[in-house]
């Protein structure tokens, strides 16, 4: 047995991004250094530096006319230019403007007096309970220590500072050295904008107050000032505990304590302005999260062995390393994401961050990021209730997104942006990336909300989030959708994140497959929303615009076509995938002919053999963007194609993973989570699929995953995979109904089909139910039988 509950390195972090991370949902801290100096970057989830404009999206809907038709008839410099023009008499500058960035609030130093002749560096995390912790000998044999401590359930956190002999050196608490990013995009220091801050120490209490200076604000940003929702200004505290000499020193206090037991210094952060209030603790614990779902592939790889070693054997091609290293991206993962997900869902980076110079500001990227990184895994790995994080997220900006419809496409409805974090106008935007005319936000959002739904069976949810985002963004869809001559109707300008088509000189482009796939998608969840809550709706002109919208096609060079207007040439050399949307979620009739589904195998495999060609991270690789190799291989499970599904599981869990647990965003560089949500996401859909009261197990297990065991996974219609084993004569798998999720299935009877064929009827009104299905059984149908455990 091979479950994973934690791990251990050699190695040391020599900056932040290769720190050991944990958190509290709310408050995150990364540990990275060595014994001469460790540092602890604490951040908030709610903390993103006010400095970067809010202004609404620019106004386009007075000439949208004129842009769309230049779209349709394939002028995108027409269109570009147009926008560009419009932003400009609207009062933009011309420059990309950002969202406001995700910053650490202070950094936490520890330098021991004595820190020579140390040997034996071990890091490790508990998966567990949330725990990750540095220790070392001296030149006598005695460990010192530090630990991060996070108590989700009770929303506090604590660094425990440890030493079998006297505990004595410095802690230094401030804003800390702010090192060079791995990427800097945007290349901003947002260092410029804060107040000095020196920190103060009074009775047991060290205290650091972080402000934003809002006269180092631009005069674009002063004109259009930040969103006011914001706090700008942080205050931590930290707080030693009795019998620990203290004084004051420079920076912080110097402390003494006698050997043996531990020094606990509880952390505490305070937000001030702004109007954003976190809920109070939920009472889960990382524990019961994380015990929610677990994989085994019976790799024979033991914790005995260092993630180091692991990783460096998967790379090599080791078969069993590469087994054990998918468990454990599966089982660092999920802690990753449980530790960053809070009242808000992860960002790029989690709630963790060492530089106030964030790679794309640390946002929330919505074209692709969030849903198939931070968010991917929360509802299929065992814990959905974590996923209304999102919808919590994406629900504070619903004016602006009111907004962004009618000023971009003088349409009603709503209209998501690209990226959002304090507010949800879409005002990031520029030639190269007209992130304003990518319509499939809202849609996706929807898709994502209903599959919650169906995990749970939650009608107040889905009364609360998925109805509104329903009856929103059909309204959108329907006002920007033009009939064209062709009798079709046609979306432009329309965007296929982040892509641009081979003949053409920028973007811009009409009836992205993206776009169509996502509406057409949407009409269908929001007329069984409508069903489930007997709302009333307008589900004729919901049907007429699915129906309505282009057919997907086989573009020239044979694969799935990623504009529908066939003047838009294919360009496979990308990261995105956005186009394999119809294989993602459920079977999409309009994507179902075999013609179609060899031409998506075909994309998934000249995107891979296109990576494959430069297999490295960096500019000159092509190694990057994780959450694109995700959506490769959701893809290619739907579509049955196992050894493609796992080529993307494995590149990810060995290219894209560090020793310290946590993933990246390119092949070994740039700190990022998307793979860490997203990877578990992948490995449950090549074991478990779903719909409504319909289950296929094993639909794209590889041949080198002979043997294993996943257990815990929530599926469609409110069915629990309890557990499921399989080896080389079958599998065994046993079922059982969420509680109150019989809205989500119509009755109790389940069809669970092996991968051979055989269908199995489960009734899960009996309670846990078991059955077992052989590998290669002529095709046949038994009943499954109820089961005590």
């Amino acid at each position: 047995m091979s479950v994973r509950t934690g791990f251990w390195s050699s190695s040391v972090a020599p900056d932040w991004e290769y720190g050991l991370v944990a958190g509290t949902g709310t408050i995150g801290a990364v540990l990275s250094g060595d014994p001469v100096r460790h540092t602890v970057h604490v951040c908030h989830e709610e903390f993103f530096l006010p400095v970067n404009s809010a202004k609404p999206a620019p106004a386009i809907a007075p000439r949208i006319a004129e842009v769309r038709a230049a779209a349709i008839v394939g002028d995108s410099d027409g269109a570009a230019e147009l926008t560009a023009e419009l932003a400009r008499a609207d009062g933009y500058d011309g420059a990309m403007v950002w969202t406001d960035p995700f910053v650490y609030i202070a950094a936490i130093d520890w330098i021991p007096d004595s820190s020579e002749s140390t040997r034996d560096y071990r890091r490790a995390g508990d998966f567990t309970t949330g725990r990750v912790e540095t220790a070392w000998s001296d030149a006598g044999g005695g460990r010192s220590g530090i630990a991060l401590v996070p108590d989700r359930a009770c929303g506090t956190f604590a660094i425990e500072l440890s030493s079998d002999t006297e505990l004595s050196g410095v802690l230094a608490v401030g804003l800390g050295d702010d090192a060079r990013a791995e990427n800097e995009y945007p290349a901003i220091d947002y260092n410029a904008y804060l107040h000095p801050a020196v920190a103060s120490f009074e009775g047991t209490r060290v205290t650091l107050d972080v402000r934003v200076d809002e006269s180092t604000l631009s005069s674009f940003v002063r004109e259009y000032p930040p969103s006011p929702s914001q706090p700008d200004h942080a205050r931590l505290t930290l707080t030693l505990p009795s019998g620990v000499d203290a004084e004051a020193a420079p920076g912080g206090v110097r402390l003494r304590a006698a050997g043996g037991a531990a020094v606990v210094l509880q952390v505490a952060i305070e937000l001030f302005g702004g109007t954003i209030a976190s809920a109070e603790p939920t009472g889960e614990s990382h524990e019961s999260l994380f015990g929610a779902s677990s994989l085994d592939l019976h790799s024979g790889v033991d914790e005995s062995v260092a993630y180091d070693t692991v990783l460096e054997l998967a790379k090599a091609g080791d078969p069993a390393a590469t087994l054990a290293a998918v468990e454990l991206a599966f089982a660092a993962g999920r802690h990753t994401i449980i530790s960053s997900t809070g009242v808000l869902p992860p960002t790029l980076v989690g709630i963790w961050q060492g530089t106030r110079r964030p790679a794309w500001s640390g946002d929330w990227t919505q074209n692709g990021n969030v849903q198939h990184g931070g968010v991917a895994s929360l509802v299929s790995s065992g814990t959905p209730e974590l996923f209304t994080s999102y919808l919590r997220a994406i629900f504070r900006h619903v004016e602006d997104y009111a907004d962004n419809a009618e000023r971009v496409f003088g349409a009603p409805g709503w209209l998501l942006p690209a990226r959002f974090d304090s507010h949800g106008h879409a005002n990031h935007f520029a030639t190269a990336y007209p992130h304003l005319y990518w319509m499939a936000g809202g849609a996706w959002a929807l898709r994502m909300a209903w599959d919650q739904f169906s995990a749970t069976g939650d009608l107040e949810l889905l009364r609360t989030y998925a109805w509104p985002l329903a009856q929103n963004v059909m309204a959108f869809a329907v006002a920007v959708a033009e009939l064209g001559e062709d009798g079709t109707l046609h979306l432009a300008p329309s965007y296929s994140p982040e892509n641009t088509p081979a003949n053409r000189p920028n973007p811009i482009a009409a009836d992205a497959t993206m776009d169509v796939a996502s509406f057409r998608d949407a009409a269908r969840i929001a007329a069984r929303i409508a069903g489930r809550l007997g709302a009333e709706a307008d589900l004729q002109r919901w049907r007429s615009l699915a129906d309505g919208l282009p057919t997907f096609r086989v573009a020239a060079d044979g694969t799935f076509s990623e504009w529908l207007n066939p003047s838009f040439e294919e360009e496979l050399g990308h990261r995105h995938a956005s186009q394999l949307y119809p294989f993602w979620y459920e079977d999409d009739p309009a994507a179902s002919s075999p013609e179609l589904r060899a031409a998506a195998r075909e994309t998934i495999h000249r995107k891979l053999a296109w990576r494959d060609e430069r297999p490295w991270g960096g500019r000159e690789g092509r190694m990057e963007m994780a959450f694109g190799l995700v959506g490769l291989g959701l893809a290619a499970a739907r579509l049955r194609d196992a050894d493609a599904a796992r080529r993307c599981v494995e590149s990810l869990a060995s290219d894209f993973w560090r020793p310290n647990a946590v993933s990246t965003h390119d092949g070994g560089a740039i700190f990022n989570v998307d793979a860490s949500g997203g990877l578990p996401a992948l490995v449950i859909e090549m074991l478990v699929q779903s719909q409504p009261n319909r289950l296929s197990l094993l639909p794209a297990l590889p041949e080198s995953w002979g043997r294993g065991t996943i257990r815990g996974v929530r599926s469609r219609g409110g069915v629990v995979v309890e557990r499921l084993d399989w080896d080389e004569d079958g599998l065994d798998v046993t079922l059982l109904a969420a509680p109150g999720s019989s809205a989500a299935r119509d009755g109790d009877l389940v069809e669970v089909a092996g991968p051979d064929g055989t269908t199995v009827l489960m009734d899960l009104s009996r309670g846990p139910v078991t059955a077992h299905i052989p590998r290669s059984a002529t095709a046949q149908t038994k009943s499954g039988e109820p089961h005590d455990g």
